[in-house]
């Protein structure tokens, strides 16, 4: 691609994407722009990749390039789109790498196309749900260019904004909880192991859960009959499978409670932020 493209933010979601993009030959490295707070990370690109366009400044950045992807906290988001806002145009295409900030408050700082997507840590390995909502300024070129890129790592998929807050749970933040299932079971396993290691019993379980989702997908197997094919009443599965269905809705419960509240908490606070942000500079310029 001949396009230019710009990353603000390289911390695990823009240092990804940057490595895609470059790995995929997806862009040429002197047609990649990066900017981050940190100056130590910058070194480390410009000695990995030499012919990349280390930025001083996320002005910088912003003053030569019209497709920029913003991959920052959220919380931090609202100060750098104060900061970019004067040298954005109608022609400007933004990424916002967060759910977490509505488009409505991003449209405050930016009047044209916006793409909120959550990326996921799976695509690391070419695999995994990218979330995406365009608002109604994206232009087709626009959309086709985001979905090409993101579509060459990860599967992308197109929803409303108002459900990215649960889907992620099942696509973005998957890999932690899952991470964190498996070690407790990894953990239960070891206390009535007394040969095998925890690596061992680690390694057991991540082959076969890649060989069930490889089942379910390819041979287009439910959940329900994964369990039926594999659980005859009576049998060790059965009676396991009985504990996990008593005991995990009321976890799966108060996880996806716990996980939904931050999110609701996090977009309030940026809200606000931008809110501040915006009222203070209406009141400057009507002060001039």
């Amino acid at each position: 691609m001949k396009k230019n493209i710009g990353i603000i933010g390289i911390g695990n979601v823009g240092s990804m994407m940057l490595r895609k993009f470059i790995e995929l030959n997806l862009f040429k490295e002197e047609n990649i722009y990066a900017a981050n707070r940190s100056e130590e990370k910058l070194e480390s690109l410009r000695k990995k990749y030499p012919s990349l366009n280390i930025c001083k400044s996320n002005i910088e950045l912003a003053q030569n390039c019209s497709n920029i992807l913003l991959c920052v906290e959220p919380l931090n988001l609202p100060k750098v789109l104060l900061e970019i806002q004067p040298y954005l145009n109608k022609e400007t295409y933004l990424m916002v790498s967060t759910s977490m900030v509505a488009h409505k408050d991003i449209y405050n700082f930016h009047k044209g196309g916006i793409t909120i997507f959550m990326p996921t840590l799976i695509s690391m390995v070419n695999g995994g749900v990218t979330l995406t909502f365009h608002n109604k300024l994206v232009k087709d070129d626009k959309r086709i260019f985001f979905e090409s890129i993101i579509g060459s790592f990860s599967e992308v998929k197109i929803i409303g904004e108002e459900d990215i807050n649960l889907a992620q749970n099942m696509t973005a933040s998957f890999p932690g909880f899952f991470a964190e299932i498996m070690l407790e079971f990894v953990k239960a396993a070891s206390k009535k192991s007394t040969n095998l290691s925890n690596d061992e019993l680690e390694h057991m379980l991540l082959v076969s859960l890649l060989g069930a989702s490889r089942l379910l997908l390819e041979k287009n197997m439910s959940f329900e009959e994964t369990i039926h094919r594999v659980s005859t009443k009576g049998g060790i599965t059965y009676e396991g499978v009985k504990v996990f269905e008593e005991k995990l809705p009321e976890v799966f419960d108060a996880a996806l409670n716990a996980s939904t509240k931050r999110y609701d908490e996090i977009t309030k606070l940026a809200a606000e932020s931008i809110n501040g942000l915006t009222n203070g500079c209406n009141q400057c310029s009507k002060a001039v």
